[in-house]
Protein backbone atom coordinates (compact mmCIF):
# COMPACT_ATOMS: atom_id res chain seq x y z
CA UNK A 1 0.00 0.00 0.00
CA UNK A 2 1.46 3.08 -1.12
CA UNK A 3 2.25 6.35 1.53
CA UNK A 4 -0.67 7.96 0.16
CA UNK A 5 -2.77 5.41 0.41
CA UNK A 6 -2.11 5.39 4.27
CA UNK A 7 -2.19 9.16 4.90
CA UNK A 8 -4.62 11.31 6.04
CA UNK A 9 -6.96 12.47 3.75
CA UNK A 10 -7.19 16.75 4.19
CA UNK A 11 -9.70 18.37 1.93
CA UNK A 12 -9.14 22.41 1.29
CA UNK A 13 -11.99 24.75 0.70
CA UNK A 14 -10.19 27.83 -1.11
CA UNK A 15 -13.00 30.34 0.26
CA UNK A 16 -14.38 33.47 -1.46
CA UNK A 17 -13.13 32.99 -5.18
CA UNK A 18 -12.44 37.01 -5.45
CA UNK A 19 -10.06 36.59 -2.44
CA UNK A 20 -6.92 35.53 -1.39
CA UNK A 21 -7.64 32.12 -0.07
CA UNK A 22 -6.78 29.94 -3.53
CA UNK A 23 -3.78 31.92 -3.78
CA UNK A 24 -2.46 30.50 -0.18
CA UNK A 25 -3.88 27.07 -1.16
CA UNK A 26 -1.70 26.84 -4.15
CA UNK A 27 1.24 28.65 -2.45
CA UNK A 28 0.88 26.03 1.17
CA UNK A 29 0.46 22.82 -1.14
CA UNK A 30 3.75 23.46 -3.39
CA UNK A 31 5.55 23.45 -0.28
CA UNK A 32 7.43 19.69 -0.75
CA UNK A 33 7.10 19.44 3.40
CA UNK A 34 3.44 20.24 3.34
CA UNK A 35 2.33 17.66 0.53
CA UNK A 36 4.34 15.03 2.83
CA UNK A 37 2.49 15.66 5.34
CA UNK A 38 -0.93 13.74 4.02
CA UNK A 39 -2.93 13.61 0.84
CA UNK A 40 -4.91 16.86 -0.82
CA UNK A 41 -7.85 17.67 -1.64
CA UNK A 42 -8.82 20.93 -2.90
CA UNK A 43 -12.73 21.93 -3.15
CA UNK A 44 -13.40 24.80 -5.68
CA UNK A 45 -13.47 25.49 -9.38
CA UNK A 46 -11.40 24.97 -11.37
CA UNK A 47 -11.27 27.89 -13.21
CA UNK A 48 -10.50 30.12 -10.37
CA UNK A 49 -7.83 27.77 -9.47
CA UNK A 50 -5.94 28.31 -13.04
CA UNK A 51 -6.55 32.46 -12.83
CA UNK A 52 -4.68 31.96 -9.35
CA UNK A 53 -2.12 29.44 -10.72
CA UNK A 54 -0.87 31.76 -12.84
CA UNK A 55 -0.01 34.86 -10.24
CA UNK A 56 2.59 32.09 -8.34
CA UNK A 57 4.44 30.13 -11.00
CA UNK A 58 2.17 27.04 -11.90
CA UNK A 59 4.69 24.38 -12.86
CA UNK A 60 5.24 23.91 -8.98
CA UNK A 61 2.66 22.11 -8.15
CA UNK A 62 0.60 19.10 -10.09
CA UNK A 63 -3.04 18.84 -9.05
CA UNK A 64 -5.35 16.09 -10.64
CA UNK A 65 -8.93 17.13 -11.21
CA UNK A 66 -11.54 15.27 -11.29
CA UNK A 67 -15.91 16.72 -11.63
CA UNK A 68 -17.39 13.25 -9.90
CA UNK A 69 -16.96 12.33 -6.52
CA UNK A 70 -17.21 8.61 -7.73
CA UNK A 71 -13.62 9.15 -8.86
CA UNK A 72 -12.15 10.71 -5.75
CA UNK A 73 -11.36 7.88 -3.53
CA UNK A 74 -9.07 6.03 -6.11
CA UNK A 75 -7.82 9.84 -6.85
CA UNK A 76 -6.55 10.58 -3.52
CA UNK A 77 -4.14 7.09 -3.46
CA UNK A 78 -3.12 7.72 -6.70
CA UNK A 79 -2.06 11.56 -6.46
CA UNK A 80 -0.50 13.72 -3.67
CA UNK A 81 -3.36 16.76 -4.62
CA UNK A 82 -6.70 16.37 -6.13
CA UNK A 83 -9.07 18.89 -6.89
CA UNK A 84 -12.75 18.15 -7.11
CA UNK A 85 -13.83 20.75 -10.01
CA UNK A 86 -17.07 22.13 -8.83
CA UNK A 87 -18.34 24.72 -11.40
CA UNK A 88 -19.96 26.89 -8.77
CA UNK A 89 -21.24 30.20 -11.06
CA UNK A 90 -19.48 33.01 -9.80
CA UNK A 91 -20.43 35.35 -12.20
CA UNK A 92 -17.71 37.66 -14.12
CA UNK A 93 -15.77 37.95 -10.32
CA UNK A 94 -13.09 40.26 -10.06
CA UNK A 95 -10.52 40.13 -7.15
CA UNK A 96 -10.91 42.38 -4.14
CA UNK A 97 -14.86 43.09 -5.27
CA UNK A 98 -17.39 41.84 -2.69
CA UNK A 99 -19.75 39.34 -5.00
CA UNK A 100 -22.92 37.29 -3.85
CA UNK A 101 -22.37 34.76 -6.44
CA UNK A 102 -18.67 34.37 -4.90
CA UNK A 103 -20.19 34.53 -1.47
CA UNK A 104 -22.91 31.51 -2.37
CA UNK A 105 -19.91 29.26 -4.20
CA UNK A 106 -17.47 29.69 -0.73
CA UNK A 107 -20.37 28.39 1.21
CA UNK A 108 -21.17 25.50 -1.35
CA UNK A 109 -17.38 24.09 -1.26
CA UNK A 110 -17.71 24.30 2.39
CA UNK A 111 -20.97 21.95 2.38
CA UNK A 112 -19.14 19.73 -0.23
CA UNK A 113 -16.29 19.72 2.16
CA UNK A 114 -18.76 18.14 4.97
CA UNK A 115 -20.40 15.77 2.87
CA UNK A 116 -16.93 14.39 2.01
CA UNK A 117 -16.11 13.81 5.74
CA UNK A 118 -19.81 12.39 5.90
CA UNK A 119 -19.10 9.75 2.67
CA UNK A 120 -15.06 8.91 4.38
CA UNK A 121 -13.56 10.39 1.57
CA UNK A 122 -11.97 12.87 3.60
CA UNK A 123 -10.47 13.05 7.52
CA UNK A 124 -9.84 16.73 7.98
CA UNK A 125 -11.18 19.94 6.82
CA UNK A 126 -9.04 23.14 6.30
CA UNK A 127 -10.95 25.80 5.14
CA UNK A 128 -10.15 29.20 3.27
CA UNK A 129 -11.17 32.23 4.23
CA UNK A 130 -14.88 33.38 3.35
CA UNK A 131 -16.48 36.88 2.39
CA UNK A 132 -18.96 37.49 5.87
CA UNK A 133 -20.39 40.73 3.38
CA UNK A 134 -20.33 38.04 0.39
CA UNK A 135 -22.13 35.45 2.16
CA UNK A 136 -24.81 38.31 3.74
CA UNK A 137 -25.66 39.53 0.36
CA UNK A 138 -26.21 35.50 -0.97
CA UNK A 139 -28.67 35.25 1.92
CA UNK A 140 -26.66 33.32 4.12
CA UNK A 141 -27.92 34.02 7.93
CA UNK A 142 -24.84 32.68 9.38
CA UNK A 143 -22.37 35.01 11.26
CA UNK A 144 -19.32 32.67 9.61
CA UNK A 145 -17.61 28.88 9.14
CA UNK A 146 -17.72 27.64 12.70
CA UNK A 147 -21.37 29.09 13.41
CA UNK A 148 -22.39 27.00 9.81
CA UNK A 149 -20.11 24.31 10.69
CA UNK A 150 -22.26 23.10 13.73
CA UNK A 151 -25.20 23.88 12.22
CA UNK A 152 -24.72 21.57 9.34
CA UNK A 153 -23.09 18.90 12.20
CA UNK A 154 -26.00 19.30 14.62
CA UNK A 155 -23.51 20.24 17.12
CA UNK A 156 -25.00 22.15 20.07
CA UNK A 157 -21.75 23.18 21.98
CA UNK A 158 -19.16 24.25 20.12
CA UNK A 159 -16.30 27.16 20.24
CA UNK A 160 -13.66 29.18 18.54
CA UNK A 161 -9.80 28.21 19.52
CA UNK A 162 -6.98 30.53 18.02
CA UNK A 163 -3.71 29.45 18.56
CA UNK A 164 -0.47 31.38 17.54
CA UNK A 165 2.55 29.58 18.50
CA UNK A 166 2.61 28.37 22.75
CA UNK A 167 -0.43 30.99 23.27
CA UNK A 168 -4.12 29.64 22.78
CA UNK A 169 -6.81 31.68 23.13
CA UNK A 170 -10.61 30.26 23.55
CA UNK A 171 -13.61 32.64 22.30
CA UNK A 172 -16.90 32.67 24.63
CA UNK A 173 -18.17 35.30 22.29
CA UNK A 174 -17.40 35.54 18.50
CA UNK A 175 -18.51 37.93 15.63
CA UNK A 176 -20.79 40.17 17.69
CA UNK A 177 -21.00 43.96 18.24
CA UNK A 178 -19.15 45.10 21.40
CA UNK A 179 -22.16 46.45 22.81
CA UNK A 180 -24.16 43.03 22.96
CA UNK A 181 -21.09 41.27 24.77
CA UNK A 182 -22.46 41.48 28.04
CA UNK A 183 -25.81 40.24 27.13
CA UNK A 184 -24.51 36.94 25.34
CA UNK A 185 -22.09 35.84 28.07
CA UNK A 186 -23.54 34.14 30.73
CA UNK A 187 -22.89 31.31 33.18
CA UNK A 188 -23.87 28.16 31.05
CA UNK A 189 -21.78 29.33 28.14
CA UNK A 190 -18.70 30.14 29.91
CA UNK A 191 -18.77 26.90 31.76
CA UNK A 192 -19.16 24.90 28.61
CA UNK A 193 -16.30 26.72 26.79
CA UNK A 194 -14.65 26.06 29.67
CA UNK A 195 -15.08 22.02 29.26
CA UNK A 196 -14.18 22.42 25.72
CA UNK A 197 -11.30 24.17 26.12
CA UNK A 198 -10.11 21.55 28.70
CA UNK A 199 -11.53 18.41 26.22
CA UNK A 200 -9.25 19.83 23.25
CA UNK A 201 -6.35 20.58 25.58
CA UNK A 202 -6.42 16.87 26.41
CA UNK A 203 -7.77 15.36 23.03
CA UNK A 204 -6.07 17.52 20.74
CA UNK A 205 -2.16 18.16 22.07
CA UNK A 206 -1.90 15.78 24.58
CA UNK A 207 -1.73 17.70 27.98
CA UNK A 208 -2.83 15.38 30.85
CA UNK A 209 -4.04 18.54 33.30
CA UNK A 210 -4.29 21.53 31.85
CA UNK A 211 -4.19 24.99 33.04
CA UNK A 212 -6.34 27.16 31.75
CA UNK A 213 -6.84 30.85 32.37
CA UNK A 214 -10.55 32.86 32.42
CA UNK A 215 -10.63 36.74 31.82
CA UNK A 216 -12.47 38.89 33.30
CA UNK A 217 -14.96 41.24 30.84
CA UNK A 218 -14.35 44.65 32.75
CA UNK A 219 -11.01 46.14 33.42
CA UNK A 220 -9.52 44.95 36.91
CA UNK A 221 -12.34 42.53 37.56
CA UNK A 222 -14.65 45.04 38.16
CA UNK A 223 -13.14 46.34 40.92
CA UNK A 224 -15.34 45.40 43.07
CA UNK A 225 -18.56 46.43 41.26
CA UNK A 226 -17.16 49.71 40.34
CA UNK A 227 -16.85 49.03 36.24
CA UNK A 228 -19.41 46.07 36.63
CA UNK A 229 -20.67 42.57 38.24
CA UNK A 230 -20.38 40.03 35.58
CA UNK A 231 -17.05 38.69 37.35
CA UNK A 232 -18.93 38.22 40.29
CA UNK A 233 -21.85 37.15 39.21
CA UNK A 234 -21.48 35.33 35.95
CA UNK A 235 -17.89 34.14 35.56
CA UNK A 236 -16.96 33.19 38.69
CA UNK A 237 -19.44 30.78 39.31
CA UNK A 238 -18.83 28.92 35.52
CA UNK A 239 -15.17 29.02 36.59
CA UNK A 240 -15.91 27.79 39.94
CA UNK A 241 -18.25 24.71 38.74
CA UNK A 242 -15.89 23.67 36.05
CA UNK A 243 -13.30 23.41 39.15
CA UNK A 244 -15.20 21.27 40.93
CA UNK A 245 -15.75 18.92 38.27
CA UNK A 246 -12.21 18.37 37.83
CA UNK A 247 -10.61 21.17 35.81
CA UNK A 248 -7.35 23.34 36.19
CA UNK A 249 -9.04 26.45 35.78
CA UNK A 250 -8.37 30.21 37.36
CA UNK A 251 -10.42 33.03 37.29
CA UNK A 252 -11.55 35.51 36.95
CA UNK A 253 -8.24 37.55 35.63
CA UNK A 254 -7.82 40.71 34.65
CA UNK A 255 -7.44 40.75 30.93
CA UNK A 256 -4.59 43.18 30.81
CA UNK A 257 -2.09 40.76 32.89
CA UNK A 258 -3.69 37.28 31.36
CA UNK A 259 -1.75 37.11 28.27
CA UNK A 260 1.47 38.18 29.93
CA UNK A 261 0.86 35.42 32.55
CA UNK A 262 -0.38 32.48 29.71
CA UNK A 263 2.74 33.62 27.32
CA UNK A 264 5.61 35.03 28.74
CA UNK A 265 5.21 33.06 32.17
CA UNK A 266 3.70 30.21 30.84
CA UNK A 267 1.35 29.63 33.97
CA UNK A 268 -1.58 28.85 31.35
CA UNK A 269 -1.82 26.49 28.47
CA UNK A 270 -4.75 28.28 27.41
CA UNK A 271 -7.08 31.59 27.63
CA UNK A 272 -10.74 31.89 27.72
CA UNK A 273 -11.57 35.46 26.89
CA UNK A 274 -14.83 37.08 26.66
CA UNK A 275 -14.98 38.59 23.06
CA UNK A 276 -12.93 38.45 19.77
CA UNK A 277 -10.59 41.32 20.35
CA UNK A 278 -10.34 40.51 23.55
CA UNK A 279 -8.19 37.25 22.78
CA UNK A 280 -7.78 38.23 19.27
CA UNK A 281 -5.44 41.01 19.99
CA UNK A 282 -2.57 39.84 21.94
CA UNK A 283 -2.75 36.30 19.73
CA UNK A 284 -1.95 38.44 16.44
CA UNK A 285 0.47 40.56 18.37
CA UNK A 286 2.47 37.63 18.68
CA UNK A 287 1.60 35.31 15.67
CA UNK A 288 0.21 37.78 12.74
CA UNK A 289 1.05 35.02 9.94
CA UNK A 290 1.01 31.88 11.70
CA UNK A 291 -2.19 32.06 13.73
CA UNK A 292 -4.45 29.01 12.71
CA UNK A 293 -8.47 28.52 14.13
CA UNK A 294 -9.81 25.75 15.51
CA UNK A 295 -13.38 24.60 15.62
CA UNK A 296 -13.84 23.14 18.99
CA UNK A 297 -17.13 20.41 19.49
CA UNK A 298 -17.16 19.10 15.82
CA UNK A 299 -17.57 15.47 15.14
CA UNK A 300 -13.84 16.42 13.02
CA UNK A 301 -11.10 18.45 13.17
CA UNK A 302 -11.54 21.55 11.22
CA UNK A 303 -8.93 24.69 11.18
CA UNK A 304 -7.89 27.69 9.13
CA UNK A 305 -5.78 30.26 8.93
CA UNK A 306 -6.23 33.21 11.22
CA UNK A 307 -7.08 35.85 8.46
CA UNK A 308 -9.33 36.96 6.13
CA UNK A 309 -10.02 37.10 2.45
CA UNK A 310 -7.48 39.94 2.04
CA UNK A 311 -8.99 41.50 -0.63
CA UNK A 312 -6.81 44.57 -0.39
CA UNK A 313 -4.04 42.47 -1.88
CA UNK A 314 -6.31 39.71 -3.84
CA UNK A 315 -4.44 39.13 -7.32
CA UNK A 316 -1.46 40.54 -6.89
CA UNK A 317 0.46 37.23 -6.10
CA UNK A 318 1.23 38.78 -2.35
CA UNK A 319 -0.14 36.88 0.04
CA UNK A 320 1.70 34.81 2.52
CA UNK A 321 0.68 31.37 3.05
CA UNK A 322 2.24 30.61 6.46
CA UNK A 323 -0.80 30.31 8.36
CA UNK A 324 -2.12 28.04 6.43
CA UNK A 325 0.83 25.69 6.16
CA UNK A 326 0.56 26.21 9.66
CA UNK A 327 -3.44 25.34 9.60
CA UNK A 328 -2.53 22.19 7.40
CA UNK A 329 -0.01 21.06 9.87
CA UNK A 330 -1.98 21.32 12.86
CA UNK A 331 -5.16 19.34 11.36
CA UNK A 332 -2.85 16.66 10.38
CA UNK A 333 -1.01 16.75 13.83
CA UNK A 334 -4.41 16.74 15.69
CA UNK A 335 -5.52 13.94 13.41
CA UNK A 336 -2.73 11.70 13.98
CA UNK A 337 -3.09 11.99 18.24
CA UNK A 338 -6.15 11.35 18.06
CA UNK A 339 -5.88 8.27 16.28
CA UNK A 340 -3.13 7.18 17.91
CA UNK A 341 -5.01 7.66 21.56
CA UNK A 342 -7.92 5.84 19.90
CA UNK A 343 -10.24 8.78 19.28
CA UNK A 344 -12.28 8.37 15.48
CA UNK A 345 -14.20 10.99 13.77
CA UNK A 346 -17.97 10.81 14.19
CA UNK A 347 -19.52 10.95 10.86
CA UNK A 348 -21.87 14.28 11.14
CA UNK A 349 -25.42 13.74 11.54
CA UNK A 350 -27.18 15.38 7.81
CA UNK A 351 -29.15 18.06 7.93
Amino acid sequence: MSRISQSIKVAITIGDPSGIGTEVVLKALSNSQIQNLGSFLIIGNGDVLDKASSLIAPAILSIHRVTEIASLSLAMTRHPVTLLDIKTPVGIWQYGRVDSLCGLASIQYIDKGVALIRKGIADVLVTAPISKEAINQAGFRYPGHTEYLAHLTNTRDFGMMLVGGDLRVVLVTTHLPLRKVHRAINESRIYKIIKLTNQALVEYFGLAMPRIGVCSLNPHCGDGGVFGDEEERIIKPAVLNAFRDGVNVNGPISADIIFHKAYVKKEYDAVVAMYHDQGLAPLKMVAFERGVNITLGLPFVRTSPDHGTGFDIAGKGLADASSMEEAIRMAVSIESRRRKTGVINVAPTAR
